[in-house]
């Protein structure tokens, strides 16, 4: 425009009649955008950028949770080599180190695994935590690598990676002893079924006998049977009468589900029975699934929605004992089927050692 200024007659005709008919080219608000003429073409627009976006974070979380899972292992394994005089040091750091993080041993262990076994830091982008908790299972270094290599120049998928290795490689043998990591133990599940429900245990509280309904509830025995019970029995509450039941587990509840959180965790409405319900946060007891921020842990909290769904939300779950936040750790069911044993079958989560 200065320039502009200090031209005058023909000049700045010449000028003028050059602008016209040859604009100088603008450029998009975002540098790298396609303008958009329609509305339908911006919203999908938008929408191809959110799912980008959404990808590279799931990738970065990925890599992330890969580079987490080696320091954390690194971390441990120093600090147990500086203790190695002591026995059985690294159980029982691990044990408590599982108490204090909110972790199960199980995995604990696999990252101590994980860094001894990837004892030189390299960069891991091509393939997840997941990927490589699976590898951890094939002993022999080289067909361990192969597999590596493959899967990641072929991406093979979780359930790929699975297969191949069931196909290949069969059965693993059993590995060098680590004194400081024990077997992986059990790949499978047990079969499981529920106590019965509206089964409860009398306890004396404050000089008065109770009826314990668990997560710290208790009701009075009603006056017209408190005379038949002592403290110690098991009864059960039915067709309106509470009966001697004899041995038999306890807290089995029905539940309705709420919410999934993730694929071992959700909430639920618990039906105590006495015309009592709690809302909680269950976590299934027997297994662990992929964190949420990954593919695989968004894979396994849809597959847990869909079981959880078959009866709207209707479950019967089994609880013994508490988290360190005083929440359910369940063995859940949904039509007699014993939730966890799927989601392992799938390859959906893995068996926890606790």
């Amino acid at each position: 425009m200065a320039t502009l200024r200090r031209m005058s007659g023909p000049g700045l005709l010449i000028a003028l009649w050059f602008l016209f008919y040859f604009p100088i080219p603008t450029r998009s608000v975002c540098a790298g955008t396609v303008p958009v003429e329609t509305y339908d073409q911006l919203l999908s627009a938008i929408r191809q950028t959110r799912a980008d976006s959404r990808a590279r974070i799931e990738s970065a979380a990925e890599q992330e949770k890969v580079r987490e899972a080696w320091k954390t292992g690194k971390l441990i394994d120093e600090h147990v080599l500086r203790h190695r005089e002591r026995a059985d040091y690294a159980q029982a750091v691990i044990k408590k180190l599982a108490a204090d993080l909110g972790m199960s041993t199980s995995e604990l262990y696999r990252m101590l695994k994980f860094a001894r076994t990837y004892p030189i830091v390299a960069t891991w982008p091509q393939l997840s935590w997941a990927h490589y908790r699976v590898l951890l299972a094939v002993h022999d270094e080289a067909q361990r690598k192969s597999l590596e290599e493959r899967a990641i120049k072929e991406h093979w998928s979780l359930a790929e990676l699975r297969e191949v290795i069931r196909e290949e490689v069969g059965p693993a043998p059993a590995p060098d002893p680590d004194p400081d990591v024990p077997d992986d133990g059990p790949t499978e599940l047990p079969e499981i079924t529920p106590g019965p429900l509206d089964t409860y245990q009398i306890i004396r509280l404050k000089d008065s006998l109770k009826i314990d309904l668990g997560f710290g509830i208790y009701r009075d025995v009603p006056k017209k049977w408190a005379g038949k019970f002592e403290e110690g029995s098991i009864v059960k509450f039915e067709n309106g009468k509470l009966k001697e039941a004899g041995q038999a587990p306890l807290y089995t509840y029905r539940a309705q589900v709420t919410q999934v959180v993730d694929g071992d965790t959700f909430h639920a409405l618990i039906d105590l029975g006495f015309e009592t319900t709690v809302a909680q946060r269950v976590r299934l007891r027997r297994i662990d699934a992929p964190e949420l921020v990954t593919a695989e842990g968004k894979e396994a909290k849809d597959y847990l929605e869909k079981i959880l769904a078959r009866d709207q939300g209707r479950v019967v779950m089994q609880s013994r004992e508490l988290d360190q936040h005083g929440r359910p750790i369940a063995d859940v069911w949904v039509q007699g089927q014993a939730v966890d044993r799927e989601l392992v079958d799938q390859g959906l989560a893995e068996v926890v050692r606790r």
